[in-house]
């Protein structure tokens, strides 16, 4: 008896099946292998207790605040991205509030939120240039004079 017409077309179809979902199957393991990395990330850095820094921590004890995560980033050799995220993670009450604002205003502006940019408008704000408080910074104050 000759072959059925028609089988080599569900094989067919079971493969592209299969293929698709192979391809979902990977991209869930790779966002689960992300979500699990910085999870690790997260939990090393909360176990080196690192500072915090809250609103009425200004002038001299800021600066050592920054410091002292640097020193601590540099240590465990995380990447700048991750600095970022977990810097943020240590600011409280008007520091806090002034990074939202700031922050805000960077991303409408077109700026790319990064370590660097992040240390610039501290070290502004720690300079005496804008307040805890006065959370509307222009961006032309943060950008780098040649």
């Amino acid at each position: 008896m000759p072959p059925r017409r028609g089988g080599g077309r569900r094989t067919r179809r079971s493969e592209e099946e299969s293929r698709a979902g192979s391809d979902d199957d990977a991209q869930v393991e790779d966002v689960t292998r992300q979500i699990g990395g910085m999870e690790l990330v997260l939990a090393r850095f909360q176990r080196t207790n690192p500072p915090t820094l809250a609103d009425t921590e200004g002038g001299a004890r800021a600066e050592a605040w920054l410091v002292q995560m640097e020193e601590l980033f540099d240590t465990l050799e995380y990447a700048p991205e991750k600095r970022l995220k977990l810097a943020v993670l240590q600011l409280r009450d008007d520091a806090q509030r002034w990074w939202r604002s700031t922050s805000r205003m960077l991303r409408d502006s077109g700026t790319m939120l990064t370590w660097d940019v992040f240390c610039e408008a501290f070290r502004r704000l720690r300079r005496g240039l804008f307040r805890w408080r006065s959370c509307l910074i222009p961006w032309s104050m943060l950008q780098k004079r040649d």
